[in-house]
């Protein structure tokens, strides 16, 4: 990507930590970020949600097959592309010493991570609307 659009603004309080980071952390009631897992599991279905509307949108005429294909081929490597311009694995707060931060499942555990807090924070059109500009470039 040579052009980065910028990600949707998130509060501090949504700092990207890496899961097991702080185990003796309660989760906080009152921060609807604390719980890493949750915004990934959120991020990784309404990404996938967003992206296939987006995709369905593009092409109308597309068959269901056709369109999962389209989805499933390339869903992937947006998540991954996008995490490496954005460059979250160096912002990540964490990380155990000998990590990989550039690998293709980390890139795709931040991207959903991230996706799930612009979703609690902002909804799905906020989100759409993101996913379909990174989609385009």
């Amino acid at each position: 990507m040579a052009f980065v659009p910028p990600a949707p603004r998130l509060p501090g309080e949504a700092a990207l930590e890496y899961p097991g980071s702080l185990p003796s952390r309660a989760l906080e009631e009152t921060n609807k970020f604390s719980d890493s897992g949750r915004l990934q599991y959120l991020g990784r279905m309404m990404s996938a949600a967003a992206y296939t509307d987006v995709m369905a949108q593009r092409w109308p005429a597309a068959s269901a097959e056709q369109l999962q294909g389209m989805v499933e081929n390339t869903l992937n490597g947006l998540m991954e592309r996008s995490a490496a311009a954005y460059q979250w694995g160096n912002r990540v707060h964490g990380y155990p010493p000998d990590f990989n931060r550039q690998g293709l499942e980390e890139a795709r555990r931040l991207f959903c991570t991230y996706a799930g807090a612009v979703y609690v924070e902002h909804g799905y059109m906020e989100l759409k609307t993101w996913i379909a500009t990174l989609a385009s470039l």
